[in-house]
């Protein structure tokens, strides 16, 4: 059952997530995490030299409108300039120069009453669209709502004009360049970039740059209008696209995807000649020139990236969410979780890896696709502990605490009912005088008085945290620390046995008081390792511990009677609970089976420690075999009034007997289980 909700789980998960990963619009944050993948790639394998581009960048910033002669003259003016620039780059081996302006006034349209003073400014411009306009070497823009003055566009005609657009994405970051547009009434419209490339075709051009788009090859305009020097002019333009656009702040700028990039400041500026880059990079934007121009440039260079097929994306979404799913449905929830962020930080590394290789592979999706196998794989995993704990409260509510099963479900591990290795605390209790009652009494008075006293054990042992594992005629066998986990299990075994020891005392003497029948209690208890689990025939099972450790429990039990003391107690068991009780070693038992003696213990109250040195004194003197100083102080406790007067009795007799009993192998110490 459990393997088959696993595989459905699985098989569910990888599907579903391999076609959302797959076919998932585009949104914020893929973007993001695109970006930061670019600039992680860029840290990893070093930002890419821009300085081969086949693009080069001619920006209108501060320091060219401060200078002369540009200073003077009103932007709505400049076609002089804009045909300066463009002629000096074409005649130094430009492939083709793009105007990121619409130029909306002509010059001619300007007069003061009949005179028209300005008519003849736009002439060197309308003669550089005539010639190089209408052939495709230089292109003025346009935009959807707005076009260049009527005589400048009809000069220009379809090759010499090109749409300034940019596409941005949901978060508006602008991350692509199209080549064209359809326009209304059909047909296609080319784009600054398309027409540099003269394939309206070529697009979508997604950017996705190996290095800062500002830096790609940039001069500020009055560097190139005023350097006279052919072979530096050569150099900057030769084989190369040319954009002109503007760098002023506030002018179209706009969230490029290298905003995540580390971004070095250009030296200041030198010799005209030097086209030291103008500094207009921003922390998350960049003049909208530079998207142009590398759309171009990654066309041509060969950097720009393939986005990954959906197959490929569906398949590497499949893989994390089965990988996330698997986690969800068999470790813990915390384990999980760190799975679900290494496959994500994997997906993110694999997919800036991916850039390096020239893919765009969609850095959000693994980690998107490794919380939806998560999600289903919990889903999954609630699905089979909700079956297994029904399964669970059917076979355990039937001899177990209602109490006990819900604190078992409430841990995140069920028990392994096929049988498992614990460390757990075994108490056996036997009432005492059960033959003697079962003589005088008929057998319905007995059954009741009986299942009486073994119910005061059994809620004692509930009330601690233990498990009631079976009632044994007139005795009782109880596990603390399975089946469900319990902290502190010794200590709160060894407090178990003194309530039992104290409430059945104290209901005995009450049923005595009035004439009823009653008992005493032996009680024995021992921890350690153990397998627990279900133990019997096939059709008939009982959920139980086997073991050495269950072993010596129930030979402790037996004890009491011997050494009467009601409660004996394993080494680890004493132990856990010294701050409770005052507890005596009050001898070594040789355990059939065993080679080593068992050191046992018995808890008493702390008024009864002041006897506990001479004690110890007999008990060493007994160990080294000195039985008659042992006898004697053993006597000497016997006839104090204390707790263990009984006891102290009980190992004078032992001390007395063993020194008529020849030494058979070497000397334990250990108290020779005799008749007396």
């Amino acid at each position: 059952m459990r393997f088959r909700i696993f595989i459905e789980v699985l098989a569910v998960a990888m599907a579903v997530a391999a076609a959302a990963m797959a076919f998932a619009p585009f949104t914020a944050v893929d973007g993001l995490a695109d970006d930061a993948a670019a600039a992680a790639r860029a840290s990893a394998f070093g930002p890419q030299s821009m300085a081969d581009a086949k693009s080069v960048v001619l920006i209108l910033d501060e320091r060219s409108v401060a200078s002369q002669p540009l200073a003077s003259t009103p932007r709505a003016l400049m076609t002089p300039v804009w045909a300066a620039l463009a002629r000096k780059a074409l005649d130094n081996g430009a492939d083709g120069v793009a105007l990121d302006f619409i130029v909306a006034f002509d010059g001619k349209d300007f007069a003061i009453g009949d005179d028209r003073p300005l008519k003849g400014l736009d002439a060197t411009f309308l003669r550089l669209l005539l010639k190089d306009g209408r052939a495709g070497k230089f292109v003025i823009g346009r935009s959807r709502e707005l076009l260049p003055a009527r005589r400048f566009a009809r000069v220009a005609g379809g090759k010499g004009m090109g749409f300034v657009d940019v596409a941005l994405d949901g978060d508006g970051v602008a991350r692509r360049i199209e080549t064209s547009f359809d326009v209304t009434g059909g047909g296609v419209a080319t784009t600054l970039a398309g027409a540099m490339l003269r394939d309206p075709q070529a697009g979508p051009l997604h950017i996705t740059p190996p290095a800062p788009l500002t830096d790609l090859p940039s001069a500020s305009v009055i560097d190139v209008l005023a350097c006279q020097d052919a072979g530096a002019l050569k150099r900057l333009f030769e084989g190369r696209a040319v954009f002109i656009g503007s760098g002023l702040p506030g002018e179209d700028r706009l969230r490029t995807p290298d905003r995540f990039m580390a971004k070095a400041a250009p030296p200041p500026p030198g010799e005209p000649c030097a086209f030291i880059p103008p500094n207009v990079a921003g922390r998350a934007d960049a003049p909208g020139v530079f998207l142009h121009a590398a759309a171009v440039d990654a066309h041509r260079s060969g950097w720009g990236l393939t986005p990954a097929a959906s197959w490929a994306v569906a398949i590497v979404a499949a893989i994390a969410a089965g990988l996330a799913a698997t986690a969800g449905l068999s470790i813990p929830p915390a384990l999980a979780a760190l799975v679900v962020a290494a496959i994500g930080f994997v997906g993110f590394a694999g997919s800036a890896w991916a850039q390096e290789a020239g893919a765009l592979f969609p850095a959000a999706r693994p980690a998107a696709a490794a919380l939806l196998g998560f999600g289903f794989g919990w889903a999954g995993r609630l699905l089979f502990l909700d079956r297994r704990a029904r399964s669970l409260r059917a076979s355990f509510g039937r001899y177990v605490a209602p109490e006990l099963v819900e604190r078992i479900l409430a841990q995140d591990k069920l028990p392994e009912l096929d049988g498992e290795q614990r460390h757990v605390a075994i108490m056996f209790a036997d009432l005492s005088g059960f033959t003697a009652l079962s003589e005088q009494v008929d057998g319905k008075t007995l059954t009741s008085v009986v299942n009486a006293y073994l119910s005061l054990i059994a809620a004692e042992v509930e009330k601690s945290g233990g498990y009631i594992d079976k009632f044994i005629g007139d005795a009782a066998m109880a596990i603390w620390n399975a089946p469900a986990d319990l902290e502190n299990h010794e200590r709160a075994a060894t407090l178990a046995a003194v309530a039992i020891r104290d409430v059945v005392a104290e209901a005995a003497e009450r049923d005595k008081e009035r004439g009823l029948p009653n008992f005493a209690i032996k009680v024995g208890v021992n921890s350690g390792p153990a397998i627990v689990g279900n133990v019997g025939a096939v059709n008939r099972l009982n959920y139980t511990a086997v073991g050495d450790t269950v072993n010596i429990a129930a030979r402790m039990e037996g004890l009491p009677s011997v050494f009467l003391t009601p409660v004996v107690l394993g080494e680890a068991c004493a132990k856990a609970a010294a701050d409770d009780f005052a507890m005596l070693e009050f001898a070594s038992i040789q355990v059939k089976g065993r080679q080593e003696p068992v050191a046992v213990f018995a808890p008493y109250d702390e008024a009864d420690r002041a006897h506990f040195p001479a004690y110890e004194a007999a008990l060493a003197a007994y160990r080294r075999r000195d039985f008659d100083d042992a006898a004697t102080g053993w006597r000497a406790l016997a006839d104090v009034e204390w707790s263990g007067a009984d006891l102290s009795a009980v190992m004078a007799d032992f001390a007395e007997a063993a020194k008529d009993e020849p030494l058979d192998g070497p000397w334990s110490g250990a108290v020779v289980m005799r008749t007396k």
